[in-house]
């Protein structure tokens, strides 16, 4: 079941939901729209939303759970929160939360790898913890082709025809699971 059908069986509009719990109606109509999943958000929210709607938690964590959000928005969000909780803070989440691994294990490597990638380059620039051990076999692995963050589509055999193209330089720890980054802090 999807998130906007919890809401429809329920009687409840994204605006109710949002004023009864207090939780940023951004937030509510990202999932609606899936731009985002319930897995995604702070369980701080799950909770707020499982106890309005009456549910328990452990079914409102199935919501979605087959369905990945698009890779574009999964980029911004995790970027965005970045941003807003700084990087040793967003370490010490992905890592807490197990983002990695669900998504590994979820048929979304290219999702997992991002993670990992920007787990290695920010603790690379600001010296903090990498979580080695937990990663290292991960950290071996990589996607068969070039992946472009902006797009599913890709016209490029390896990274540094990217590069070229483009004319830019993809950070290292991205490179290395074949995924074209080249700027984490850029986001609007």
């Amino acid at each position: 079941m999807k998130f906007k059908e919890l809401l429809i069986e329920k009687q409840i509009t994204g605006y109710a939901l949002s004023k009864n719990t207090g939780i940023p109606y951004t937030t509510i109509n990202d999932l609606i729209n899936g731009r985002t999943i319930i897995q995604n958000i702070s369980l701080k929210h799950a909770i707020k939303i499982a106890d309005f709607l009456n549910v328990k938690i452990d079914d409102l964590a199935h919501l979605d759970k087959e369905e990945l959000i698009e890779f574009r928005y999964f980029r911004n969000n995790a970027l965005h929160e970045l941003k807003s909780i700084g990087a040793d803070n967003f370490i010490k989440k992905v890592i807490k939360e197990k983002e990695i691994d669900y998504y590994y294990k979820n048929n979304g490597k290219e999702y997992a790898y991002y993670l990992l990638a920007l787990i290695d380059y920010l603790a690379n620039i600001y010296g903090l913890n990498k979580f080695e051990k937990r990663y290292n076999d991960l950290r071996k692995e990589k996607l068969q082709k070039p992946f472009f963050v902006g797009s599913n589509l890709i016209h490029y055999n390896t990274v540094e025809e990217a590069e070229k193209e483009f004319g830019i330089t993809v950070i290292p720890e991205f490179k290395k699971f074949n995924i074209i980054e080249e700027n984490v802090f850029n986001v609007a």
